[in-house]
Order: structure tokens, then sequence, then C-alpha cells
């Protein structure tokens, strides 16, 4: 078991080493580099694979990475393996998709850097969700946002994109980073040792109510919770597309680890906590999705999406934290509602990921992403077309597709509580999947149906690689609707570690047959879905339609425009005269998220103007006292006619002063280092005073 998981790291590590020699030719680096990194995502998924019958029985692995000058402990049990499903899974298929993808971007040259950072980058979330030891933990997520960062603004001859990473920057390290490196610091303050900071050592502690703030805050920003969202329409649409599937499809899922982590197993249960969350993915889920119906740029469109889909698993999860920690029959039921918030986050994962490589494939085609001027691409890219439509399905909830099972459970978990507050937050995610599905009618007609237009007239199906790895995403959305008990039983994992109690009298899982029974239900009056019965109905309904109204040649009448000379494409409905009337009935939700948004922007934008005239005066005076420094070392040296032992000292602090004068002035060149560099001191004050 800890042999595949080695593998997976080594295979990471040999992607980077192996794209050094090919620096110069750019296609050789990418197509290499990505052989290893789909090895890689194949060796995590074997590996997940392993471990799973220990997960299921509600153990865990564990072992470390001795490195001689620090020892790296790691914890694998169910929730690990979700997010090393997810990671292999998405991995793996970004990894097919991008060498073909990537020729897109091939007048930034820099390929092998490119491989460098994309498998720095999912290494770094692999370390995160296997990780015991918060204190590496929080180094490995630094790497995270460092390398996601680099690989948003890859594109960085866009001003827009240049604009976008810097948001992500600054509000990552203010509003994520931030309270993570504080809750690290109080916490190495109480636990006094780099040992102590062990996952299971730290569930010992008395912790106070503080740090749930500090994990909400720093976690809940990195998901795109409102109203910490505001990078996120911004900052996905910004990076190429294949990174944009792991930004959605991963990154922000890591986040959501990170709080069951901290705030479940190591700060322990607490019912007002579960409603906060559930609260705020409500509100998440509804703001992120009506926003995302106005949108008539792809990625974007897409991105707002990624906000409100959080916005469920937020509130299944928080649904599940809420009901387990009311404890007895409830403990159960809440571990059913957690596991549907995990299974729309595995689903989500999939199909959003799906929808990124997707709108990448279109614009490989048409150099473009605005669905304005989209059109007609079903009959050009028919593969794509489908494989989107799959996805598009899969995201609005729609059955027999996976979207619609995860979903079914968070209401499940909602409505059949008992608790009024659950069930009016899962009313209101009802009534947002309607808009879901009205927002990807939009998306789907816009771009794929019709007739092409003059930009997509010339397009054509993508490159065979970028389908297989758009097709395997596909073909586990309809795994995971069709079947899912070969999900389920792993979701279902940590709430039994959490409550430690047997669901097998609650929810039941048979091949396709799902039934779920909830605290005070008479036996036999468990409710159930069955996704195979509903194709079966769809079919024979399908069938009868076709033999009831033959399909008959199509009799195309040219349009009556009263002599007028109107060309045909004007008569095209666009993505903008879409939901007109319905965008003008919550203007003032609109214009409401907007001023927040301008407002949050205008935050990060004041701090991030702060750490760099602090950083701009600590240069200046260490400037100063440097060039002071060497000064009077420089006198010295030239009238002492002897060399003192006195002398002998004080030269390696001369030179460390020279050293870190220039130093500063180098960094005064790059203000996104700078800022990292002050941040970094920041949470070493913090710790020094934690200590004290």
């Amino acid at each position: 078991m800890k042999e595949l998981f080695t593998l997976t790291v080594i295979l990471y590590l040999i992607s980077i080493l192996a794209v050094l020699p090919l620096r110069k030719n750019y296609r050789a680096s990418i197509t290499v580099g990505h052989v290893f990194t789909g090895l890689a995502s194949l060796s995590l998924l074997a590996f997940t694979v392993s471990v799973l019958p220990e997960a299921l029985k509600g153990k865990a692995i564990e072992f470390t990475y001795d490195l001689g000058v620090a020892k790296i402990p790691f914890h694998v049990d169910g929730l690990s393996l979700i997010l090393c499903l997810v990671l292999g899974s998405l991995g793996l298929a970004t990894s097919i998709y991008s060498p073909k993808y990537m020729e897109f971007y091939e007048r930034f040259g820099r390929g092998w850097l490119y491989v460098v950072l994309y498998s720095t980058f999912v290494l770094s979330m692999v370390l995160i969700v296997t990780t015991s030891n918060f204190l590496w933990f929080v180094f490995f997520w630094e790497v995270m946002t460092f390398t996601s960062y680099l690989l948003m603004v890859w594109e960085n001859d866009e001003e827009y994109v240049r604009k976008a990473g810097w948001k992500y920057f600054v509000t990552m390290h203010v509003a994520s980073t931030l309270p993570l490196i504080v809750a690290l610091a109080l916490l190495y303050a109480k636990a006094g040792s780099i040992e102590g900071l062990n996952f299971d050592n730290l569930s010992k502690l008395h912790l106070g109510p503080i740090y749930y703030l500090l994990f909400l805050v720093g976690f809940g920003s990195k998901a795109g919770v409102v109203p910490l969202h505001f990078w996120l329409p911004d900052a996905h649409p910004a990076a190429p597309s294949n990174v944009s599937a792991l930004l959605s499809g991963a990154m922000i899922k890591v986040a959501v680890y990170g709080l069951i982590r901290t705030t479940c197993f190591i700060l322990g249960l607490n019912e007002t906590f579960g409603y906060i969350v559930a609260i705020l993915g409500t509100v998440t889920l509804t703001v992120g999705t009506l926003y995302a119906l106005k949108q008539t740029d792809a990625k974007r469109l897409l991105a707002y999406h990624s906000v409100g889909q959080m916005g469920y698993i937020w509130l299944g999860v928080g649904a599940g934290i809420a009901l387990m920690a009311k404890g007895g029959s409830y403990a159960a039921f809440g571990a059913i509602a957690m596991a549907a918030g995990l299974y729309h986050l595995v689903n989500h994962a999939i199909f959003k990921g799906l929808l990124f490589l997707s709108a990448g494939s279109v614009l490989y085609r048409t150099h473009t992403r605005e669905l304005n001027v989209l059109g007609g691409l079903a009959k050009l890219m028919p593969l794509t077309a489908l494989f989107t439509f799959i996805a598009a399905m899969s995201i609005a909830g729609e059955p027999p597709f996976n979207g619609f099972m995860s979903k079914w459970m968070i209401y499940q978990g909602t409505f059949l509580s008992g608790d009024g507050l659950l069930v009016f937050c899962g009313v209101m995610a009802l009534f947002i999947s309607a808009a879901t599905l009205a927002s990807f009618v939009k998306f789907y007609t816009t771009a794929f149906g019709g007739v092409p237009t003059k930009v997509t007239e010339n397009a054509e199906e993508v490159p065979s690689s970028m389908l297989v790895g758009k097709g395997f995403l596909a073909a586990l959305c309809l795994l995971f609707g069709l079947i899912p008990s070969s999900i389920i039983p792993l979701l279902l994992a940590p709430g039994k570690v959490l409550t430690g109690t047997d669901l097998s009298g609650w929810i039941s899982t048979k091949y396709w047959l799902v039934t779920i029974k909830a605290p005070g239900m008479p036996s036999g009056g468990e409710t159930y879905f069955n996704p195979w019965l509903l194709v079966g109905v769809l079919g024979v309904l399908a069938g009868a339609m076709l033999v009831s109204y033959p399909n008959r040649p199509k009799k195309v009448v040219k349009v009556w425009t009263t002599g007028e000379p109107v060309r045909m494409e004007h008569y095209k409905l666009k993505a903008m005269h879409y939901y007109g009337p319905f965008e003008e009935y919550i203007h003032g939700l609109y214009h409401s998220g907007d001023v927040l948004s301008e407002w949050g922007s205008g935050v990060c934008s004041a701090v991030a103007g702060g750490y760099l005239t602090l950083g701009k005066t600590l240069l200046r005076w260490a400037d100063k006292v440097g060039r002071g420094i060497t000064s009077a070392g420089r006198w010295y040296v030239e009238n002492g006619k002897e060399v003192y032992l006195d002398e002998a000292v004080a030269s390696p602090f001369v030179q460390l002063a020279k050293g870190l004068a220039i130093g500063l002035e180098e960094l005064s060149l790059n203000y996104n280092l700078l800022l990292a560099v002050a941040v970094a001191v920041l949470g070493l004050i913090l710790l020094i005073l934690a200590g004290w």
C-alpha cells in the first residue's frame, strides 16, 4: 500500500526531472512530462483501491517519510481516499488532455516550466490530503497556492489575467494562508513541539472557538464561499482550461477536506458550527448560480457555477455536522448527510472538470469563449457536444447522471431531518437547481445549437487524445449516476468514524438501488431511488414516441422579413437575450453583489498596498543600514594595518548585511514575491509571539 503512494510521489518528481533536458523543445517537454503525471495518477488510483478495504472498515494506514533533516508523517483514511480518488481521476484526464491542448499556448514557450509547476501543484494537493501534521499541512498548502498562482497567470501578456492573478494571490494570503498561520502559531504554543502538531495529538487538546473561526475563514476563502468568493470568477477563467479544470475540480475541494479534517476530526463536532456551514452553503449556492445565469463568457459562467456548486457541498457537509453533533439517532442520519455532501464533491470534480475541458476544446478550435458569437458546434464537434451534454445534465442535477444522485441525497438529508432551518436550506437548494438547468440550457444551445456562425464555420473536432480525456470523465458521470453503490460506501466512511455508529439500518446501496431511512421513520417507509428503473421508463416512452411520430424529412422555409434585407444570423437568439426579464426582476441582488465584490477587491488592494508600503519602507532602511555597515567595513579593511580577531568576526556580518541589501533591492522588482515574504515574516513573528 505504502509502496504505491511512494511510487506516485516518485513519478511526479520524475516528471519534473525528465523535462529539464528538454527545455528547448516545447512539445516534447509537455508530452514527456504528462506521460509521467498520467502514470502518477494511475498509481494514485491504484493506491486508493488498495487502501479501500481498510477504509471501509473505519481503519487508516499510517507511515512516515524520514528525509534526514525532517520527518513527514502520513495518515490515510476514508476522507483522504475520497480526495485521492478525485485527484487521481481528474489528474489522469488532464494529463491525457493537456499535451495537445497546450499547443494553444506554444507562443509562450517554457513548456518545461509548465510541467514543473503542474506536477508540483498536483503533488502538493496529494500531500495535503494525506499528511497528518499541521505544520506540513500549512507548508504544502502554501506550495499549492503559489504554484496555482503561477499556472493561473500563464497567459501573462493579457492584462485581465495579471489582474485576476494578483487578486487571487493577495486574497489567498490574507484570507486563507494568514488565518492558517495564526492557527498554526497558536497550536504550536499549546503543543510545544513540531511532533505535537500531529493531528492525533491536536485532537486531545482543549481548543477554543477561535479555531473554528480561523478554519472557517481560511478554508472558506479558498473554497470560494460567499462573501469570500470575489476572486474566483476572475481567477478560474484566466488560467488555461486544463488548469481551470484542476482549480475548480480539485483545489477548492481540498479546502473542504481541510475544513472537515480540522473542525470535525481535530476540534470535534459542533452543532452551531454545522448550522453556520449549512447557511453559508445555502447563500453561496444561491448567489453563485444566479450570477452564473447572466454570464455570456463560457469560462466565467462555469466559474460562477463553481461557487454555486460548492454551496451544495457545504450545505451537505454542514447539515451532516449539525445532525451528527446532536447525537442519538440523528448521528447516523448526519453521517448520511455528510456523505451526500462528499458525494457532490466527487461528482462536481468530475463534471466541472469535464465542462472546463469542453470549454477549452471550444477555445482550441474557435479561439473564443464568447457565447454570443458561437453556434452550430454540435454538427462540427459531435463528440465534444455529447460529452458537454453529459456534463451539463450532470451539473443541472438531471437523472440518471451523477449530479442528480448527490443532489437527491442532499435533499433527503435536509428534508427528512425534521429541522426547520435545514429543511428551508434544502428547499432553496432544490429551487436553485432549476436555475442551474436554465443556465446550462443557455450554455449548450448557444454554443452547440443552431447553425454554424462565421466564427465556428471552420471548426472541427479536437484531437483524439483530448477526446479520450473528456470521455473518461463522461464515463465516470454515468458510472456514479447509474451505479451509486460504486462510490457511496467510501463516502460513508468518514461519518462512520466520527459517530462510531453502524449505518447498515439507515442506508442501503444494492447495486443501483439506494434507500435512506430518517429518524422516527417507520420500517418500510424509507425513501429510495433506482436510476435504472428511470432509464427503463424513459426508454419505453422514447420508443413509443418514435413509433407514434416517425421522423419525416424536414421542410426548410425562409423567414419572412417583409422585404427587409435582414441576414439570417440576426435571427439567432444570443446568450445575452436569455432570461432578461428574470435578471431585471432580481436586479437588486446583482447590484448588491457587485458592490460587495468591489468592496472586497478594494480591501484586497488596500491590504496589498499596505504590505508593499511596509516592504518598501523596510527596504529603504535596510538599504541605508546595509550601505552604512558596508562602507564602515570597507574603511576598516582599507585602513587597518593588520587583521585582528574582531575584523574576522565582524566581516561575515558585514557581508550578510550587504547581501541583505542587495536581496531586498531585487525583491522590490517582484511585488508578488515581496508580498509572500512579508506574509511569511508576519507568520514568523506571530509564531515567536505565541511561543512567548
